[in-house]
């Protein structure tokens, strides 16, 4: 079962919750595949596609994996009801340049409205500056296609919380969000991982 082929490069997004038995043995050859690159987000202590608190999304590619994000009813801000936290993104090398996160993105976006939730986030380390150059849409991509997404509302809803930041042990990081319900929704979590600080976005 698919859910949209992406007509630019015929990406096949999927979600992890509509056949486990298919896509758990992918999911593990995946993860191994992210360790052999230097990535540790989906590490057995972090990541369990079955935890009944996370849903997955995949991209395919001529029928390979070659991607997936996750979606994690939101603990750390202590508001699960509320907010889901879109983590352990990940695209396989060689495959960089096809824009997974942006596609996926959409997809998560209209599954966590349909669920419910007032809120939908992902945080970057506030030093990775070209990741939230394009987050904050101060920068786009030189790629050509990456113009093929950027009228979705991933790209164009997603905003920088300025009045706090979060902080996973040493790293800080920015909060970007889409408000799924109400544009005017105040989300105000309150957690040890929300650092109230207000920002431009732009912290040296």
């Amino acid at each position: 079962m698919w859910e949209k082929i992406d007509s630019t490069y015929m990406i096949t997004v999927k979600r992890y919750s509509v056949d486990p038995n298919t896509y758990w043995p992918l999911i593990e050859k995946f993860r191994l595949k992210t360790w052999e690159e230097g990535n540790d987000s989906l590490t057995y202590k972090k990541y369990n596609p079955d935890n009944p608190d996370i849903e997955t999304w995949m991209c395919f590619k001529d029928d390979k994996l070659i991607s997936i994000s996750a979606g994690e009813k939101s603990h750390y801000t202590n508001d699960p009801d509320i907010a889901l936290r879109i983590c352990r993104y990940h695209i396989l090398k060689g495959y960089r340049f096809s824009h997974c996160g942006l596609i996926m993105g959409e997809h998560q976006i209209k599954w966590a409205r349909e669920k419910g939730y007032q809120i939908l986030y992902v945080t970057h380390d506030i030093k990775n500056r070209a990741i939230n150059s394009l987050y904050q849409r101060r920068k786009k991509m030189t790629d050509k296609a990456f113009k093929e997404h950027i009228d979705g509302e991933w790209y164009t809803k997603l905003q920088v919380e300025k009045k706090f930041l979060f902080k996973i042990g040493e790293m800080l990081q920015y909060v970007y969000s889409i408000r799924l319900q109400d544009d005017n929704f105040k989300w105000q979590p309150k957690s040890k991982f929300i650092i109230e600080r207000e920002h431009d976005g732009q912290i040296k």
